[in-house]
């Protein structure tokens, strides 16, 4: 990773308490509540599955540093040159529709956050984590669902279950967590203060409002039950086989 010195956080930032979140100097009311979200399902599957050599593609400012670098041994970044959110640490440049250039089983992990909607070629992702990774390694690859167009012109799809873990099949890759978050309560929380966006004061405030008003133990419930018929988004993690043992001679 390039520049690691020079590093600061960004979308997400760790409290006093150990806990991750949203960025409050960062991130603007409109993208909270989806990022304090991404923070935990992240934190939770780095802590259990990241390890070694990692790549992060579409990397971006690299938000998730800050919650693997702990975990991992070596980062290397990849984003293409118009990256929106700058190309200070990126390691190589490239198209994330195209097959990577990557070597061969050459990482233990793998991460896509939120990059996979911006792909008008989604299969080649999964295609060229199956090919880099190195048996047993692990992408962890986070989508949302539920959630409105962003960095346009370059929104392209939003993904079911079924589809992330048919495309992680179809690259030779075993889903061993597929997680959703949000539910309707996150979603049209999240909507509101979108809506108000280009009044920050406004949607300051209608953060908070909501942010109450889903504490409540009736609303909680209630995006609890609807979180898997109505996702904000979803945490996939799929793992490349293990080398097949070899033969013994005879």
């Amino acid at each position: 990773m390039k520049n690691v010195d020079q590093w600061k956080p960004t979308k997400f930032k760790r409290t006093d308490k150990g806990v991750w979140r949203s960025n409050r100097k960062e991130v603007p009311a409109r993208s909270r509540l989806i990022a304090d979200r991404l923070a935990s399902v992240y934190a939770t599957a780095i802590a259990t599955h990241a390890k070694g050599r990692l790549a992060d593609l579409g990397c971006g400012a690299v938000p998730l540093y800050g919650i693997y670098r702990d975990y991992v041994s070596d980062v290397f970044c990849v984003d293409w040159p118009g990256s929106t959110h700058g190309t200070a640490y990126v390691d190589l440049f490239a198209d994330l529709n195209e097959q990577l250039v990557l070597e061969e089983g050459s990482f233990d992990t793998i991460i896509a956050s939120d990059v996979i909607e911006h792909l008008h070629t989604p299969q080649a992702l999964f295609d060229s984590a199956a090919r880099a990774l190195r048996p047993s390694g692990k992408l962890i690859l986070g989508a949302p669902f539920l959630y409105w167009l962003h960095e346009v012109p370059h929104d392209y799809h939003r993904y079911t279950r079924f589809a992330l873990e048919r495309m992680a099949a179809k690259a030779g890759l075993s889903t061993i967590e597929l997680s959703s978050y949000g539910g309707v309560t996150d979603v049209l929380s999240d909507l509101a203060t979108k809506a108000v966006s280009t009044r920050p004061w406004i949607a300051d405030s209608v953060y908070w409002l909501t942010r109450l008003m889903r504490a409540l133990p009736p609303v909680e419930k209630l995006g609890l039950a609807t979180r898997e018929s109505m996702p904000m988004g979803y945490l996939l993690v799929a793992e490349k086989p293990s080398a097949p043992p070899a033969s013994g001679g005879g």
